[in-house]
């Protein structure tokens, strides 16, 4: 009876554990055992994510996106405790469909009434022509390790951001690991488009006709399974070029897009009577008007006076607003600035037109995914005649740190759209820089005396994007913080250092170079070693350059996302009747990533220690496979710059 009984006990325990299974492998969202590989340094997974997209005739478009994801860590649960969805209230209609807390595969935890807000960014509580921007927030209940969170959303594209556009991307990978991602698309029958798969397989698409209230539709779906996580990674490409994804978009030609863009901004471009006087008094102090010094004029007078203000280019529609009302408000984003700029230069009959990019912070220009999605600035081309022949000229309008016809690093070499006019456009890259317009030039010239003290002046002047750098980081400041940076800078490498006095020069004109001087003493620069004077040279060890190379191997290149120069000049008056009893050796290294040049020399007849430094970063990215030989340049260089020098004297120096 006893056997009986055990043997009933055992037969209900191994049934539960085949139903629990059983159930688990039928419903993935409360299977524990699957985990994808590494997924716990990813600190979550996506279990599912369901896309459904609904087009129609009209061009209205909705959105409707499932998702599931498993909470592994504390890293998941900071990351992905609260869902965020940005729209435009302009053009979007959201709504929750629902949003709950998964705790052991049991427990469902709903979201409360408080959880779930329509907030306003900051640039649009600030700034009214971004007041349509908001984001739906939702605060996820009782995350925690081993939960899984679970939303659902509507967003009906109610007006098209370009008359009969509709635009749409999707991405299949993320920075976790993804089990699995259902996509649909139904549209009106005869409807024409273009779909792009990037790194995805076109025949894994089905097709089929479907009835929605006996009306006729196409379904195209897709389900793929197992996406790997990727990996971020310091001073790496945009994520976007790593990603799977899907584009959809309503024109099927880039003449028709950029037609219909550019005849927004004609219809923005209308002068007003205080722009014409704006432009007058801006050419009124140039003494020879040639078209270059014309524009130029009217740029500088323009920064000055209009700011930027912007999230992104198209996302609260692709329109910019008339050029009167920038004028008026005194500011506005990309698009907006671009359009009151041109609208400037066309008062003075110069050629210009709007130039559409797509940044260092984006992937790169696609022109089989026909979308104005794939930009992310507006610049203002023009193109001027010079000996007979067409040039081609760029004005950055966002900025009031760049000199004209300069442009951000961001943009330089990137691939863009020059509309030329209502009908014509020309896919354009912009010019690459070259090291030598990004330079940083140090001089020192001073005397070490026979006790070690140090004294002179120091000199930085900051070229290109350098000067941009330092520009923007001081044009806010009093001359206290100014102080606190420039012996910030000093301490780095004199750290006993006393400024006696500092001076920034250029900050305001953005024409010309930013400069730092400095002058300063240092009482134990030097060491006695009997007869010997010890020191190191007046140099500083760049930790940004060291910071590029910390990593022995790289997964991606390494964009620094400029080439670049640092100079370094050094002559210091050594005490009377000495010699140098050593002096570091030259250093000369190249290869195609960059440079490095060191040599010192010692004048006795004027007990003159000459140091000339020179590292060059010839390009705005390094492979992978050249990153290697980047970083043994920079750790030769850094590791010279810590050669010790030594003096002597006939005369003992004590």
């Amino acid at each position: 009876m006893k056997m009986n009984k055990l043997k009933s006990l055992l037969f209900f325990v191994f049934a539960a554990f085949i139903v629990t299974v059983t159930f688990n492998l039928l419903n993935p969202v409360f299977s524990y055992a699957y985990v994808n590989s590494g997924s716990k340094n990813f600190g979550a997974y996506i279990l599912k994510k369901g896309i459904l997209l609904k087009l129609n005739k009209n061009y209205r478009f909705k959105a409707y996106i499932t998702e599931s994801v498993k909470i592994l860590s504390q890293i998941g649960i900071n990351k992905y405790s609260e869902v965020m969805v940005p729209f435009s209230t302009k053009y979007q209609k959201i709504k929750l469909l629902y949003a709950y807390t998964l705790l052991k595969g049991m427990f469902k935890i709903p979201v409360g009434k408080h959880a779930v807000n329509i907030v306003s960014p900051a640039i649009a509580v600030s700034n009214p022509t971004y007041s349509d921007i908001k984001y739906l927030t939702v605060s996820m209940p009782a995350v925690k390790d081993g939960s899984v969170i679970n939303f659902s959303y509507e967003m009906d594209n109610f007006k098209p951001l370009i008359k009969n556009g509709v635009f749409y991307t999707n991405y299949f990978s993320y920075t976790i690991p993804v089990r699995k991602i259902d996509f649909s698309l139904i549209y009106s029958e005869g409807l024409k488009f273009n779909l792009y798969l990037h790194k995805l397989n076109k025949y894994a698409i089905s097709k089929k006709i479907v009835y929605i209230k006996n009306k006729k539709y196409v379904e195209l779906a897709m389900s793929i399974t197992n996406i790997p996580g990727i990996k971020k990674e310091s001073y790496m490409p945009p994520m976007k070029n790593f990603r799977k994804y899907i584009s959809l978009s309503t024109y099927t030609s880039w003449n028709s897009l950029f037609r219909n863009i550019n005849g927004l901004f004609i219809k923005a471009e209308k002068p007003s009577d205080g722009i014409k006087k704006f432009v007058e008094s801006a050419v009124k102090t140039v003494k020879e008007k040639s078209v270059m010094q014309k524009a130029a004029s009217i740029y500088y007078d323009f920064v000055k006076n209009f700011r930027y203000i912007g999230i992104s280019y198209g996302l609260n529609g692709y329109k910019p607003e008339p050029a009167n009302i920038t004028f008026k408000n005194g500011y506005g984003d990309s698009k907006s600035l671009a359009a009151l700029l041109i609208t400037m230069l066309k008062i003075e009959n110069i050629n210009a037109y709007p130039v559409l990019i797509s940044s260092l912070n984006t992937a790169d220009l696609n022109t089989k995914s026909i979308s104005p999605e794939q930009f992310d600035s507006v610049i203002v081309g023009l193109t001027l005649k010079e000996n007979g022949r067409n040039i081609k000229y760029y004005l950055y309008p966002d900025s009031s740190s760049y000199e004209a016809f300069k442009i951000p690093f961001s943009l330089a070499g990137r691939k863009g759209a020059a509309l030329l006019s209502r009908n014509s456009f020309k896919f354009i890259s912009i010019p690459a820089e070259k090291p030598s317009q990004n330079e940083k030039v140090f001089l020192f010239k001073g005397r070490l005396d026979k006790n070690g003290t140090l004294k002179g002046r120091i000199s930085i002047i900051y070229k290109g994007l350098y000067s941009n750098f330092e520009r923007s980081s001081l044009k806010n400041i009093d001359n206290y913080h100014k102080k606190v940076k420039a012996a910030n800078f000093l301490y780095n490498f004199i750290p006993g250092a006393n400024i006696e006095n500092f001076k920034y020069k250029n900050i305001k004109k953005i024409n010309k170079d930013v400069k730092l001087n400095v002058k300063f003493f240092d009482k134990n620069y030097g060491v006695l070693r009997g007869d010997k004077l010890v020191f190191h040279s007046v140099i500083p060890v760049d930790m940004s350059l060291v910071r590029l190379v910390l990593k022995q191997k790289r997964i991606y290149p390494l964009v620094i996302g400029y080439p670049f120069e640092h100079i370094s000049k050094i002559k210091i008056k050594l005490p009377r009747k000495s010699d140098a009893y050593y002096l570091p050796p030259p250093l000369k290294f190249d290869n195609k990533t960059g440079s490095v040049y060191s040599k010192c020399s010692f004048l006795k007849n004027k007990d003159e220690l000459s140091c000339l430094y020179k590292f060059e970063s010839k390009k705005p990215a390094v492979s992978v496979k050249d990153y290697k030989k980047f970083r043994q340049i920079i750790r030769t260089y850094a590791e010279y710059l810590k050669s010790y020098f030594i003096a002597v004297s006939n005369v003992y120096f004590y």
